[in-house]
């Protein structure tokens, strides 16, 4: 019985086979994305390289993108595909799509397992909603809700709600996207991308001002004081108010899982920054989060274990195509 899982971000796909729902991945394989011109011709590339020619068992793909209709364009990536043509390409029984978060929020099932790093401290509300959120290409946001049939993955576009500043510099921020984008979300600063923008913001009276990617500007807010750390820190102020906001909606007080492949770089500065103070100073409802624990996932499989973990969740069984 072979599967394959994958995890399909902005920039990356990853791959992995096992042949049981709770069985070891193996065969994990990275590629870029845009080196395929398209979902299928990534998919044969890595049946290819693991020599299979079988008919699968199953299929699971966790996408940045919304997946609540056949066609499926992923939001920071070329690739569009429908889930139906996807299914007879790939010669399956059964083929799950789900948001790349939501399989993040399914490997996080146990958020003290698979090396999670805390970043704050507290103790979880038992059957509490878990939030799980992160910047890298995008900004992702989900949350599992424990029901009595198991795990309740939030499918949902987070990252994509406005923008709200909490301070003047950060009004000026907003101000500044808004010149070049009608409307201004969360993603626009809390991402890869956002970095950039923050750090072209902070450096808008330098006319010679280098041209850098978010990982140069974090390598060098780690490094040293300077214009890329006071980017990195807003950054960081940014997302905690993002979090104590998604905390409030969802009533997460079972904690907060923060994935994604930028806060791990950043990790050092967010004592320097007001990340903590944001989730925990939300005025009359700070009780709420004064003990709410926030760990760190830096775990490179979790993509890939969370779609793993959608095949055996009973409630996404109705999102399935099937034999």
């Amino acid at each position: 019985m072979v599967m394959i899982v994958s995890d399909v971000g902005g920039t990356n796909i990853r791959f992995a086979r096992t042949t049981g729902l709770g069985g070891p991945l193996e065969d994990i394989t990275h590629f870029r994305c845009a080196d395929f011109s398209s979902i299928e011709d990534a998919f044969a590339a890595y049946r290819q390289r693991v020599d299979l020619d079988d008919q699968l068992e199953a299929v699971s793909i966790a996408v940045a993108a919304s997946v609540t209709h056949d066609r499926v364009d992923l939001t920071n990536n070329h690739w569009l595909f429908s889930k139906s043509a996807l299914y007879a390409n790939l010669r399956c029984k059964r083929l799950l799509v789900m948001n790349d978060f939501t399989a993040q929020a399914l490997a996080q099932s146990d958020p003290t397992a698979h090396g999670n790093i805390t970043l704050i401290p507290g103790t979880p509300t038992p059957g509490a909603p878990l939030l799980v959120i992160g910047p890298g290409t995008g900004l992702g946001v989900s949350a599992l809700l424990p029901t009595a049939a198991g795990y309740l993955p939030l499918e949902g576009q987070g990252g994509h709600v406005s923008f709200a500043p909490r301070s003047d510099i950060e009004t000026a921020l907003y101000a500044y996207i808004a010149e070049s984008e009608d409307y201004v979300s969360a993603e626009h600063v809390v991402s890869g991308a956002g970095l950039e923008a923050i750090y072209r913001f902070v450096m808008r009276d330098r006319a010679d001002a280098p041209a850098m990617t978010a990982p140069e500007i974090g390598a060098a807010a780690v490094a040293e004081a300077g214009r890329c750390r006071d980017a990195a820190l807003m950054m960081l102020n940014i997302l905690g108010t993002i979090v104590a906001n998604n905390v409030l909606t969802i009533g997460a007080w079972g904690g907060v899982v923060v994935a994604g492949g930028i806060v791990p770089q950043l990790a050092p500065l967010v004592a320097h920054s007001h990340f903590v103070e944001r989730i925990r100073q939300i005025g009359n409802e700070s009780p709420l989060t004064a003990n709410l624990p926030v760990w760190l996932c830096v775990d490179p499989q979790a993509g890939l274990r969370g779609a793993q973990a959608g095949l055996a969740c009973e409630l996404l069984w109705g999102r399935e195509i099937r034999a």
